[in-house]
């Protein structure tokens, strides 16, 4: 994975111009220091189609999806933990032991995606003897579920997150407050916007170690305390709405790019 980073890194530089799935608003001082050294256009936040109009988002993976909306609608508003690591990150196996336990001791609602291959372990039996069973009442564990459809139900009131950008702008646009707990990469970038900068989440730990009975005490905690997070998201979702709306900052940005490749392909012929 680092080798594929530096490799794109050393790639971004001999590149004419750099497209990216951010907004200026919300990256400005970053994206102005880009700009210096080469053409970047902010065109984000992009998501699946029919994300943004309420319709059903296009399928984009190839894995088996649970259908939680039978569960999730039984449940009251905002009192669900949605908790997932993304498609590619991979905890450790004592990582994910703490986060079991942490469940067990805490009183929240969940729905927690465990992925085969969320560890680097060949075992597969990941959880605590008889954990789904004990937490049949309140928890929900499945291997892969939509997340976009899970994270814009009424019932879902935190989002245990990993951090992975996509995550983060989709938490963002439903309005969503964030649990972090970055894995690798850029996750420690994005969790130190969500949390420094836009303050729309907490961080989970506050060490780089796992402890159960910090996170049943976060977990426990976080959806009675995340109002001052909403007020936050309430700014961040307009910046998002207002990037794509018709003078936006993306849209404004996305016709430069076209004149700005014409303008490269002229120049490119002249030579």
């Amino acid at each position: 994975m680092h080798r594929y980073i530096f490799k794109s890194l050393e790639d971004a530089r001999n590149a004419d111009m750099i497209i990216c799935n951010t907004v200026q608003e919300l990256e400005s001082s970053t994206i102005s220091a880009l700009q210096e050294k080469k053409p970047f256009y902010a065109l984000g936040p992009v998501f699946p189609n029919g994300f943004t109009n309420n319709t059903t988002p296009t399928k984009s993976n190839l894995w088996m999806e649970s259908d939680t909306t039978e569960w999730l609608n039984a449940k009251p508003k905002g009192s669900v933990m949605y908790i997932s690591f993304g498609s590619l990150a991979k905890s450790s196996r004592q990582d994910i032991l703490e986060m079991a336990h942490g469940l067990l001791l805490s009183r929240v609602s969940f729905i927690w995606v465990v992925r085969p291959d969320i560890t680097w372990s060949l075992e597969s039996n990941l959880l605590p003897e008889r954990f789904e069973h004990d937490v049949k009442d309140r928890g929900l564990v499945v291997s892969w579920c939509n997340q976009i459809d899970v994270i814009s139900h009424r019932a879902i009131g935190g989002f245990l997150t990993h951090c992975g950008w996509n995550s983060v702008l989709e938490s963002s646009w439903c309005k969503v407050p964030m649990l972090c707990f970055p894995i690798f990469t850029d996750q420690f970038t994005n969790r130190k916007l969500v949390v420094r900068e836009w303050k729309v989440g907490f961080d989970l730990s506050s060490g780089r170690i796992l402890k159960r009975q910090e996170i049943a005490q976060k977990l426990d905690c976080f959806i009675t305390e995340a109002n001052q997070l909403r007020i936050n998201l309430d700014k961040t979702r307009k910046k998002l709405e207002d990037a794509l709306s018709e003078n936006g900052s993306s849209g404004r940005n996305y016709k430069q790019l076209i004149c700005d490749i014409n303008s490269k392909i002229q120049q490119k012929k002249q030579e």
